[in-house]
């Protein structure tokens, strides 16, 4: 079986967002995923899942030292600085995998604050990856009618297309190759990440000419995940495919308080149930 680096990214941005401003204003953390939640750290209920699947060589922490938090696990912590960009972080990783001698063209990312996260669909997203190893980038996502259900107002970005109407997963594979080929527009979308703003990524990825016709499909509300796939590939120059992901903690993550309140509920239904 193939095992894969999966890099656990725990920093945050520059600025400290509500989720911080509300349930530490003291400013005790450097990142949310150290904010407890059923007594343990919310990154600590990430690893422990992680650490039950066979497809994980090894884990490497990128944002915090072992001195800013305790953590249970097989563990190696990458330096790197707290608010460091997301593509510095992923360039560190690899030359870190470099330098160790451990070197994959593929690593897998993986969030730090999806603490309702399951084995199960780890396992199916990351033999999804060893099936596609010449793929650059691999990216789980979720139905909407998964969140839905769970929770009507759940406030997830989600892509309505043809065939099925989907929302980011917060675990996604990149190789080494295809992060230095789209440094540009990687960083590019970190930035717009920080400004909230849909239509200027829709703009960036539009100056790409032959991503038009695609994306006005998008605009027309015919394009598929067939077509987004083809506007990713694109945009990145490289080649990409998507892991649908029945599981609302593969991509559920905390951007703000009341995401927070909702998996605390939440959790207490799936991985607390047999302890109340």
């Amino acid at each position: 079986m193939k095992k894969y680096p999966v890099f656990l990214m725990a920093g945050r941005d520059p600025e400290r967002r509500e989720i911080m401003q509300v349930l530490d204003p003291e400013e005790k953390y450097k990142s949310k995923c150290q904010l407890d939640l059923h007594g343990k750290p919310i990154i600590q209920w990430v690893i422990d899942e992680l650490e039950k699947s066979e497809y994980v060589d090894q884990i490497y922490v990128l944002g915090l030292s072992e001195d800013d938090l305790s953590l249970k696990g097989n563990l190696e912590y990458i330096p790197v600085e707290t608010t460091a960009e997301v593509y510095d972080k992923y360039i560190v990783g690899f030359d870190y995998l470099i330098e160790k001698g451990k070197y994959h063209d593929i690593a897998v990312m993986c969030g730090s604050d999806i603490p309702a996260v399951e084995l199960e669909s780890i396992e199916k997203f990351m033999k999804a990856v060893s099936e596609k190893e010449d793929h650059d980038f691999i990216w789980g996502v979720v139905p909407e009618e998964v969140a839905a259900a769970e929770f009507p107002e759940h406030d997830r970005t989600v892509g309505h297309f043809t065939d099925h109407s989907l929302f980011p997963g917060d675990i996604f594979a990149l190789s080494y190759r295809g992060i230095v080929n789209g440094e540009k527009t990687i960083r590019s979308l970190s930035d717009n990440r920080k400004k909230r703003s849909f239509w200027s990524v829709v703009w960036l990825i539009a100056t790409k000419p032959r991503t038009w016709g695609k994306i006005i499909k998008v605009f027309r509300k015919k394009a598929s995940t067939k077509d987004a796939k083809k506007i990713f590939e694109i945009a990145f120059k490289c080649k990409a495919e998507i892991v649908i992901i029945e599981d609302l903690g593969f991509g559920y993550d905390m951007d703000l308080h009341k995401d927070y309140k909702r998996l605390e509920k939440y959790m207490l239904k799936t991985k607390l149930k047999d302890k109340k």
